[in-house]
């Protein structure tokens, strides 16, 4: 009798870690980004997104005030570029939705630098 007893108490314990596991998730999934700081909100936001092969990816990203190209894989991240200031303030604005990933990069890479002499 014995063992049963021990039995339905260990059956009793893994319920009440799953049950435990799952209230903790949902709570996360409602609560979360307020208890990790708000999830970036204004500090920290990915602007867009661009598959470039199977396990590779351009983002760029806004954190502080500046924003990063990288290239990211599965091994690597990879700060491609870095805007700040008004650079960093046109990947902010609107930009027409026909502008695309491609189109908003080519046109901050080619807008002249504000420290270039000629």
């Amino acid at each position: 009798m014995g063992t049963l007893w021990h039995a339905l108490g260990m059956l009793f314990i893994t319920v009440l870690i799953l049950v435990l596991a799952y209230l903790t998730s949902r709570w996360i999934a409602t609560h979360g980004d307020s208890w990790t700081g708000g999830g970036g909100g204004e500090h920290f936001r990915v602007l867009t997104r661009i598959g470039v092969g199977r396990n590779a990816s351009l983002l760029v990203l806004y954190v502080c005030g500046r924003c990063l190209l990288l290239g990211v894989t599965e091994q690597n991240v990879t700060l491609l570029k870095e805007w700040d200031g008004e650079d960093a303030e046109a990947w902010l604005s609107d930009t027409p939705p026909d502008a695309g990933f491609l189109g908003v990069l080519r046109d901050t890479l080619n807008r002249p630098r504000r420290n270039d002499h000629g």
